[in-house]
C-alpha cells in the first residue's frame, strides 16, 4: 500500500469509523449519505465556502440543498436540545460572486430550494451508531417555507411541520418537495400574467 492509500485509510479509520462522530466529520458524513441516497444526477459542491452543497442541473432547471444535521449524542455526552440551523444572509457573499461570476443568485435569502436535515435520534450510548444509514431520519425544508431572516430552529418543532423519512425515502421526498416549488412558480407567474 503506497503513503497516500494509507492516509487515506488512517483518514477514514480515525475521523469517520467512530460510532459517535465529532460535529464537523458527522456534517460531511451526512452529506455523502445524502448525495448517493439523491443519485448520480446530483453533484456535491459543498467543498470550502460554497453557499449551497448539492446541485442538480443548471440554469433555471438548477435545483439546490443545503445538507445540515444534528444528533441526540455528541463526543462529550447527549445533546440538551436537538438545533439546527438554517443560514439566512442580506447579500450574497462576495467570495461567491468573485469565484462564480456566471452564477445566478438571488440578492438576499438562503440560496437554495431546500434544505435536507439529517437526523439522529439514537441517546443510547451503547446503540448508537452515526455511521449507520439505518439509524439516520431526514427531513425535506423548502427555504420558503420558512420565515425571512429565521436562522435556526429546534427539532422538537421542526418535525411538527416537516415529516421525518427513512434514507430510502429521501430522494422521493426531495423530488416531492421540488416539483411542489415548481408546480408553485408556475402557478404564481400565471397568476401574475392573467392579474
Amino acid at each position: 500500500m503506497d503513503l497516500r492509500e494509507r492516509l487515506h485509510r488512517m483518514l477514514i479509520e480515525t475521523l469517520y469509523s467512530q460510532r459517535i462522530l465529532n460535529n464537523s466529520h458527522r456534517g460531511d458524513f451526512v452529506e455523502m449519505m445524502v448525495v448517493d441516497a439523491l443519485g448520480a444526477e446530483w453533484r456535491h459542491v459543498g467543498l470550502g465556502w460554497n453557499i449551497w452543497d448539492l446541485q442538480r442541473g443548471a440554469g433555471s432547471d438548477r435545483a439546490r440543498i443545503q445538507v445540515k444535521q444534528c444528533a441526540a449524542r455528541q463526543l462529550w455526552g447527549k445533546t440538551k436540545c436537538m438545533t439546527f440551523q438554517f443560514p439566512w444572509s442580506d447579500q450574497a457573499p462576495a467570495y461567491i460572486l468573485r469565484d462564480f461570476p456566471n452564477e445566478a443568485l438571488e440578492q438576499d435569502g438562503r440560496f437554495c430550494e431546500l434544505f435536507v436535515v439529517g437526523v439522529h435520534a439514537v441517546e443510547d450510548e451503547k446503540l448508537c451508531d452515526q455511521t449507520d444509514p439505518a439509524q439516520w431520519q431526514f427531513m425535506v425544508v423548502p427555504s420558503r417555507e420558512l420565515k425571512r431572516g429565521q436562522s435556526s430552529m429546534t427539532l422538537s418543532k421542526a418535525i411538527k411541520r416537516w415529516p421525518l423519512v427513512p434514507l430510502a425515502g429521501l430522494k422521493s421526498a426531495v423530488e416531492t418537495k421540488l416539483r411542489d416549488l415548481r408546480d408553485a412558480e408556475q402557478r404564481l407567474a400565471a397568476a401574475s400574467q392573467t392579474g
